[in-house]
């Protein structure tokens, strides 16, 4: 019940699906998680990671046959556009590393810190 409650507050509130799944996952981890015995969170999780992996493969898979499914006039687009987008892919992942290991350095202690190479 606690995800349909969580979606017609977010319904009632005109907010969006994923604001009812973030605040069902705080809820359901604030109360839900003391009341489950240790084997059945080892279930749980082994779920949970099956499904994410299974959705997480649907969606690049989805994405791949998406880039092929619609019309797109590849002449214009050229071999540029290909080398520009690996470029700045490896710009941004490059930045999103950095700035979140800094991130994450800050609250670590000296042993546990990732090593800036």
């Amino acid at each position: 019940m606690s995800p349909w409650i969580c979606y017609l507050i977010a319904d009632g509130l005109e907010l969006s699906g994923i604001v009812a799944i973030l605040t069902n996952g705080i809820f359901l981890n604030y109360y839900a998680e003391p009341n489950v015995n240790t084997a059945s969170r080892k279930v749980i999780k082994i779920a949970v990671d099956t499904i994410a992996y299974t959705t997480e493969t649907m969606v690049f898979l989805f994405l791949g046959i998406g880039v092929f499914a619609f019309d797109h006039k590849y002449e214009e687009m050229g071999l540029s556009t290909f080398l520009w987008t690996i470029v700045n892919l490896n710009i941004a992942r490059a930045l999103n590393v950095q700035i979140v290991s800094w991130w994450v350095n800050r609250s670590r202690s000296a042993k546990s810190k990732i090593p800036n190479k």
